[in-house]
């Protein structure tokens, strides 16, 4: 099993907690379980650092850019479309614009979640992202794993299994 790192994960580490400026270790860490197959992320999720311009964007372009997994594949496109489909489906749940905004291209959560299907679901989704069923303006990434039965798990746990010690 890999751990699967979303976005919001990197960010809200980076921009708190484990800032690069007094979490050093925090990120080096992180490099060598990448190092080790026990860690990685998408594109789709290298794309939304992209965006900033901070410490985290440097960090990644520098350090983890080749854990960074295409989403560029048959089986992945496969799955991301069976996403799509389930979640038009769902609006009488979700509202039109939660739905929309899950399924744009440049999205990272659902191509998370297809990438984790197309992969026999032997990645673990990290995400600070809770479930909840109530929730209608935003379809969250462990509300879909649930649906698919993909494991996920916060930052937390996942350095927890890894036996990460400040």
């Amino acid at each position: 099993m890999i751990y699967l790192i979303d976005s919001n994960t990197f960010m809200t580490a980076a921009r708190t907690f484990y800032s690069f400026d007094y979490g050093p270790k925090f990120w080096d860490f992180i490099e060598v379980q990448a190092k080790n197959n026990a860690l990685a992320s998408i594109d789709k999720v290298f794309e939304e650092i992209n965006k900033g311009n901070d410490a985290l964007k440097n960090w990644a372009k520098e350090k983890f850019l080749n854990y960074f997994l295409t989403t560029k594949e048959e089986p992945i496109f496969q799955k991301y479309a069976e996403l799509v489909q389930w979640a038009e489906n769902q609006d009488n749940h979700y509202t039109r614009n939660a739905i929309d905004e899950f399924m744009k291209e440049d999205n990272a959560d659902p191509w998370l979640i297809a990438y984790s299907l197309a992969k026999n679901r032997n990645y673990t989704i990290v995400t600070f992202e809770q479930v909840n069923k109530n929730r209608k303006n935003k379809i969250p990434i462990p509300n879909v794993c649930d649906y698919y039965q993909i494991n996920y798990c916060d930052l937390f746990e996942m350095l927890r299994n890894l036996n990460f010690q400040l």
